[in-house]
């Protein structure tokens, strides 16, 4: 029962601690394309953290399996470089006891990505979705960027403005596309009427016009500009991705099928990558903890490619759903089991990688 704590905990703590530093680097990432959309008056910036909040639970479940493998390589690793793994040996620890605790470390992690993939990430894609269907209907004033040039009002107007101090806009320019004015104020005010409809008032300005005769200025000292009213539907066609697994599951389109198995084998990648990680993490005192990480990382990234390119070809019928993305495993737990067997030739790497 102490061994069984500590190889979790040494497992567990591994796979947080890698989790959290992936997991930081992707939402990095995706938060920058996000900050350059709403840098460009395409997204509100006020969103932002509410976008990325509905995306992580997807994050956090593509990159839970390869943490696992990452973490039962270094835990072990390190084990086996200093000879605990020796000295457990030495207590009792057999082999397959040794694959039986890692693999109630790994349920644990299975079960989590078994909630996030079947529960709350469909979830949490069905409300990017709607959120950013409601971005597309923002006109330039609910996005207005200082000292920037904005055109997002479906092609109708650019528009500029050189500060905005408490919700006022001053030195305001808007060029109208379709009837070519260009209206000029010092300030712009957004408001609402009396039945709740959007303006917005501009103040000590001019408006050109051009016509028959040429161009008209007309000064004013105060215009209000109607604003074209919010179309925000929600009949957003889903895609497979924010589909709910049981819609998926009573559905029979080959779309929808590999995108159920792709589910399912995000679970099954826990197990199978623990047969794999636990002989491949045996190294001798001599390799070092590290010596086996790039094979593992190869074999990881061969793993994953053939599951996206067999869920690409059962959804484009170019692969039947009843061999689907099982084969896959199948390869993948035949290579573990000769492994673990010792019926594989053991793997070795070249000094200079393991540095």
């Amino acid at each position: 029962m102490i061994i069984s704590r500590y190889l979790t905990r040494q497992i567990l703590q591994v796979t947080a601690a890698t989790t959290f530093i992936l997991l930081a680097v992707v939402v990095l990432g995706r938060f920058l394309k996000y900050l350059a959309q709403a840098s460009q008056g395409e997204l509100d910036p006020a969103v932002l953290a509410l976008l990325m909040s509905y995306r992580i639970p997807e994050f956090i479940q593509l990159i839970l399996p390869l943490s696992l493998l990452l973490s039962i390589l270094l835990a072990y690793g390190r084990m086996y470089a200093q000879n605990e793994m020796t000295v457990l040996a030495a207590c009792g620890l057999s082999a397959r006891r040794l694959l039986g605790i890692t693999l109630l470390s790994s349920a644990l992690v299975g079960g989590t990505v078994g909630l996030l993939t079947f529960m709350v990430t469909p979830w949490g894609l069905i409300n990017t979705d709607r959120l950013l269907e409601a971005q597309k209907d923002l006109n330039e004033f609910d996005v207005m960027v200082p000292g920037l040039f904005q055109n997002i009002s479906r092609g109708q107007r650019t528009t500029y403005t050189e500060n905005i101090i408490d919700n006022e806009m001053q030195n305001v320019f808007m060029h109208e596309s379709e009837t070519g004015r260009v209206t000029v104020s010092r300030t712009a005010i957004p408001s609402q009427d009396e039945a709740g409809g959007r303006l917005v008032m501009l103040g000590d300005g001019s408006v050109s016009d051009n016509d028959e005769d040429g161009f008209v200025l007309t000064r004013f000292e105060e215009m209000g500009v109607r604003l074209p009213e919010r179309d925000i539907r929600f009949d957003i066609t889903l895609e497979e991705k924010a589909m709910s697994t049981s819609s998926l599951w009573q559905s029979g389109e080959l779309a929808h099928i590999a995108e159920l198995q792709w589910r399912i084998s995000l679970v099954l990648l826990i197990p199978v990558l623990t047969f794999l990680a636990v002989p491949l993490s045996r190294v001798s005192p001599r390799q070092g903890q590290f010596a086996k990480m790039v094979p593992a990382v190869i074999l990881y990234i061969l793993y994953f490619g053939l599951l996206l390119v067999s869920r690409d070809m059962v959804a484009e019928g170019k692969l039947s759903p009843i061999l689907g993305l099982w084969w896959v495993h199948g390869i993948f737990f035949v290579l573990g089991w000769l492994l673990f067997s010792n019926k594989l030739p053991a793997i070795h790497v070249p000094r200079f990688l393991t540095r």
